[in-house]
């Protein structure tokens, strides 16, 4: 298989997995902070034995890995209590074009086929807003700075550490529950858990946010931040629509325009090079 094409693979079953977050999470009865915590700590036990501990090195790159990751898992939990949580998601989702823009400041040539795809997933978050209830303004530009995170860690990824992918997975989910326990701890409360309930947060640990992370180092190396940044947002597309199949909540018809935009600027960054250049040149 292409190393491309391979690339773009592991991203996408990243992000299959990553959508199922939003179903079991209303599936679930506890709250937002539990579920994050919970997650975490089955997902930091699952890999604890992957971890190679005589090899950890605390690199700048490391470093700077595990604090966006963990900003971003918490931030995103709070951005959802203070604004809409359709508001929360397609804000994150801002990550290419922070991304993006991060490159072009450091001298990136602007590339117009890499340009357009970026304007087409503009345009489609901006539709999607336009269709929700309208939610908190300071909410909303926590969840913008959520969505700088989310493109840090997109570009941490591709950096090489010296332990192993899963390894890395395990350590960002342990130092994760311990700022939860340091900053949260007091919002954590499992009593009202059933055991489906326990059964989703396993799920969650060890599919929806271990093996996803494994999947997406992957995939990252093999396509770079920019074009995995642009496949990620098959997340909050997929999401909605387990949620819609499961549950029955249903997507106004604006929000699905605005999904069918994202999807355009989504299959322009896959399209191969040659193909996006006779498109351009038509």
């Amino acid at each position: 298989m292409e190393k491309t094409m391979k690339g773009t693979l592991y991203v996408v079953i990243a992000m299959i997995l990553f959508s199922t977050g939003g179903l079991f999470i209303k599936l679930i009865n506890a709250s937002a902070f539990s579920i994050v915590f919970g997650r975490a700590l089955i997902a930091g036990l699952f890999f604890f034995p992957f971890i190679q501990w005589k090899k950890i090195k605390f690199s700048k790159n490391y470093i700077g890995l595990v604090i966006s990751y963990c900003y971003l898992c918490i931030a995103f939990v709070l951005t959802t209590k203070i604004t809409t949580a359709a508001n929360a998601i397609i804000l994150q989702c801002t990550a290419p074009l922070w991304l993006y823009l991060f490159y072009v400041i450091r001298g990136k040539k602007i590339v117009k086929r890499e340009l357009v795809p970026r304007l087409f997933i503009l345009v489609g978050i901006i539709v999607i807003l336009s269709a929700s209830d309208g939610g908190n303004v300071w909410g909303d530009m926590l969840a913008l700075t959520n969505g700088i995170a989310y493109a840090a860690v997109q570009h941490f990824l591709e950096k090489d550490y010296s332990v192993s992918d899963m390894s890395l997975v395990g350590l960002n989910n342990i130092v994760l529950c311990f700022v939860i326990l340091l900053t949260m701890g007091h919002n954590l409360n499992y009593s009202g858990l059933s055991i489906y309930g326990w059964l989703g947060l396993i799920v969650l640990g060890i599919f929806q946010i271990g093996i996803s992370y494994v999947f997406l180092f992957k995939g990252v190396r093999l396509i770079s931040p920019l074009k995995a940044s642009i496949v990620s947002l098959l997340e909050p597309i997929l999401n909605p629509i387990l949620v819609f199949f499961f549950i029955g909540e249903t997507p106004s018809l604006i929000a699905l325009i605005g999904f069918v935009v994202i999807f355009l600027g989504i299959g322009l960054t896959i399209i191969p090079t040659k193909r996006v250049d006779q498109i351009e040149e038509y």
